[in-house]
């Protein structure tokens, strides 16, 4: 079950890549193994400590409690991001960061490893292993990226950042009860 949670958790941290990865190959940027290592490296350091962090609260409270808290904080921030999402699509608003404002590999690098933050420190609270989370975290951000900018030219960035925020607010949510059961 931990290994389930931290794909899902992986998984739904690093949905963003893949328009990330689209608005470099629309800027005609060349996105090059160095730069996708770069990238996935920091976002994996950054979820590591910030998992490190919300381990050692572990430490300060029951393991059942502290599992459920941080279960109840994944499915508020799933809750939390699909309602944001559908209020913001009603309302005719881009809730997406400008993906093509992105200019630097370590700007990139830092928007991800923000992106990374809350969820991070709440999966660790359940008790996700910090070690397999930042490999996959690793493995995933490098896949995204690549995948976002190879279909850069066949499917609208648009239906893809709508895609991303869904399915990586769902499965956050889908995260949350899991730990819950």
């Amino acid at each position: 079950m931990n290994l389930i949670s931290t794909l899902l958790f992986t998984i739904s941290t690093n949905l963003d890549n893949i328009p990330i990865g689209i608005a470099y190959s629309l800027k005609n940027n060349k996105l090059k193994f160095k730069n996708l290592f770069q990238i996935s490296f920091f976002t994996s350091l950054i979820t590591f400590i910030i998992m490190i962090f919300g381990s050692s609260i572990n430490f300060l409270l029951p393991e059942s409690l502290a599992n459920k808290i941080g279960a109840y904080i994944l499915i508020i921030i799933g809750s939390y991001g699909i309602l944001k999402e559908i209020i913001l699509n009603i309302l005719k608003k881009n809730p997406s960061i400008n993906k093509k404002s992105i200019d630097s590999i370590y700007h990139t690098a830092l928007i991800l490893s923000i992106n990374n933050l809350s969820t991070g420190l709440s999966a660790s609270i359940t008790g996700i292993n910090p070690i397999y989370a930042t490999i996959f975290t690793f493995i995933f951000s490098f896949i995204f990226l690549y995948i976002g900018f190879f279909i850069s030219k066949k499917i609208s960035n648009r239906l893809i950042n709508y895609i991303s925020e869904y399915l990586s607010f769902i499965i956050i949510l889908i995260l949350g009860i899991i730990e819950l059961i």
